[in-house]
């Protein structure tokens, strides 16, 4: 099977013309082999789901539309979490509108208020204990004080400066603020601010 990818007009063409003459035998091999057809409408289905996506969120295509997006490409994912359609969301939204590629490093380590870095929050948690236990001879409750540990919050960051407007940063919502900063600080003054350029950046 050719592949589509060309910018020629008249191979494209070819090439669909080709895969019209054999579509026939191309669908009846896709229904007698099951993992194909699962695999074509799965992939389908993904497909479907990600232009729906990128429908709500440029629901009027446009190219006076800017959207900057995060160049974020971690293949293995976050425990426990299904891996985003990343480079997939990307095309969906480059149909719709124009996206502009931008670097992503210390956007969710910064306060995007007063640029400086963020630090974690904790909080005390009780851990999943007996209900009874016993400890030196002594049987103490489930939710003693002394069981209590801190955990460290993945999703929430503080700022502590104390003239800064923010206290309380969702990681998300923060770096999507300072992308969006990030890139109208590019359009304004063609490069990129101080407080989130790379080591050679800063030298150069």
């Amino acid at each position: 099977m050719p592949s589509f990818k060309t910018s020629r007009y008249k191979v494209y063409l070819e090439r669909l013309h080709y895969f019209w003459k054999h579509a026939g035998f191309l669908l009846e091999i896709c229904w007698r082999k099951p993992f194909l057809k699962w695999k074509f409408f799965n992939k389908r289905s993904s497909r479907i789901a990600v232009d729906a996506l990128a429908a709500r969120i440029v629901p009027d295509p446009s190219v006076q539309t800017c959207i900057a997006y995060g160049n974020w490409s971690r293949r293995d994912g976050i425990k426990g979490h299904a891996s985003s359609p990343v480079k997939g969301l990307q095309q969906a939204l480059a149909k719709r509108a124009k996206v502009v590629i931008l670097d992503e490093f210390k956007t969710s380590k910064l306060c995007s208020t007063c640029h400086r870095e963020l630090s974690p929050v904790s909080y005390l948690v009780d851990p999943d204990l007996d209900k009874r236990r016993k400890r030196a001879g002594k049987i103490i409750s489930r939710y003693h004080s002394e069981e209590r540990k801190l955990v460290e919050c993945h999703a929430v960051l503080r700022c502590d400066q104390k003239k800064c407007e923010a206290s309380y940063w969702n990681r998300d919502v923060n770096a999507a603020i300072n992308i969006v900063n990030l890139l109208k600080y590019e359009i304004e003054h063609g490069g990129r601010m101080a407080a989130f350029a790379r080591v050679q950046d800063r030298r150069d």
